[in-house]
């Protein structure tokens, strides 16, 4: 494997009890392109975005960010080197509001210190301000910019998932993975996703995306991996992964050629 990847996982196995989630999972996202994560349902796709994010740690392997082990660190410290996830379903508090969600992502304020806190009032509201104006230029940037003062409850589901983005955009992340972005989501604001995403890589921003619908990922993704019952069954360049007769049988089961994109 290359060693300018920017993420780099290594041989990484993850069991609960007497099941095996991951089994010797070895894959790498570089800069510059959208990378896919995708495999039937129970395959380990969520595990792994666990383990690479330090909300659940590997048995065995290893997981490399920007040239820094990571494994073993807790999830704000991973965050905090600059890897950034979303979630199938909203965490974010539901009586607050989007602007208000958005400021709760912010890391490493002054503010967060007593002392400093108690020597640096003005640096406080700068930070302040500049977050403030950083969360307006996301809202505009995910099509929210309309909904700042409505409650994240009320949002669609589309509208939470662009929420998300937006939240862990605030952290100036490296690298985001998206966990199915689209689920769940009207065609219209499927639109609109696709919309975000591509304009964000094109300006520079990493994404590893999680999803099932087939279609969206042949828009976004230069490159995927596809796991089947906790192994990489295979990677490489997206349509022509996607017409592999092993994919096609593990993944898409029934579906034809056609409907692979063949």
């Amino acid at each position: 494997m290359s060693e300018q990847a920017l993420l780099r996982v290594d041989d990484i196995h993850k069991r609960f009890g007497g099941l095996t989630a991951l089994d010797g999972v070895s894959m790498e996202v570089h800069a510059g392109r959208v990378f896919g994560l995708i495999g039937p349902n129970g395959s380990g796709k969520t595990t792994l975005f666990n383990v690479i994010t330090g909300f659940a740690q590997p048995d065995d392997g290893q997981v490399v960010f920007d040239g820094e082990r990571i494994d073993g660190l807790s999830p704000d410290k991973v965050s905090r080197k600059g890897l950034c996830r979303t979630f199938q379903a909203s965490l974010n508090p539901q009586h607050m509001t989007v602007m208000e969600n958005m400021l709760l992502a912010p890391q490493n304020q002054v503010g967060e210190n007593i002392l400093s806190t108690v020597l640096r009032i003005g640096r406080i509201r700068e930070q302040e301000e500049e977050s403030l104006d950083r969360a307006w230029d996301i809202l505009k940037l995910v099509k929210l910019d309309h909904q700042v003062d409505t409650p994240a409850g009320s949002l669609s589901g589309g509208q939470k998932k662009l929420l998300m983005l937006g939240q862990a955009l605030m952290l100036r992340p490296k690298l985001i993975l998206l966990d199915e972005p689209v689920a769940g989501v009207n065609p219209r604001l499927i639109e609109d996703i696709v919309e975000v995403i591509r304009k964000l890589q094109r300006q520079g921003q990493n994404f590893l995306i999680i999803e099932h619908n087939m279609q969206v990922v042949r828009q976004l993704c230069d490159t995927i991996h596809v796991l089947d019952a906790g192994r990489v069954l295979a990677s490489g360049a997206t349509r022509e992964t996607l017409q592999r007769e092993e994919v096609l049988k593990a993944y898409l089961g029934r579906r034809t050629r056609e409907e692979a994109g063949a």
